[in-house]
């Protein structure tokens, strides 16, 4: 079974972005310079710029959609033998040369003496005096 079985969908969708953009905006311009009246409402002026935009907005995405998808295409692929025995290398050092933490010691052990309990700051220790039992 192939690794990339599934390729990734941005650079299509970054065709799509693009064509759907460029088409807007071409016939955005086509419709001002061509049948659109010189002096232009404020609908047609917010139509017009609107849609421009949007066009522009598409092209822009599909331009950025287009690096992701090559930069995800080049995450799936698998790695490199150079990059595998440098793996290997790290690896096979780790293996031969092994860091060794201090012993973890359990209080009370032979030879440890136990900390001394100390009352939190701002508390003065004081000795419970029990009521008696006659009172």
């Amino acid at each position: 079974m192939p690794i990339l079985s599934q390729p990734a969908f941005g650079p299509k969708l970054s065709i799509a972005f693009i064509t759907g953009g460029a088409l807007i905006d071409v016939w955005v311009l086509v419709w001002r310079y061509t049948i659109a009246p010189s002096e232009l409402s404020p609908t047609q002026k917010f139509m017009f710029w609107g849609l421009l935009l949007t066009g522009a907005t598409f092209l822009i995405i599909g331009a950025f959609l287009g690096s992701i998808g090559r930069a995800a295409r080049k995450a799936e692929m698998p790695p490199t033998d150079e990059v595998t025995r440098a793996e290997a290398a790290v690896q096979a050092n780790a293996a031969a040369n092994p860091v060794t933490a201090p012993a973890m010691v359990a209080p009370g052990v032979a030879g440890v003496a136990p900390a001394p309990m100390m009352p939190p700051a701002g508390v003065v220790p004081t000795t419970a005096v029990l009521p008696s039992a006659g009172s």
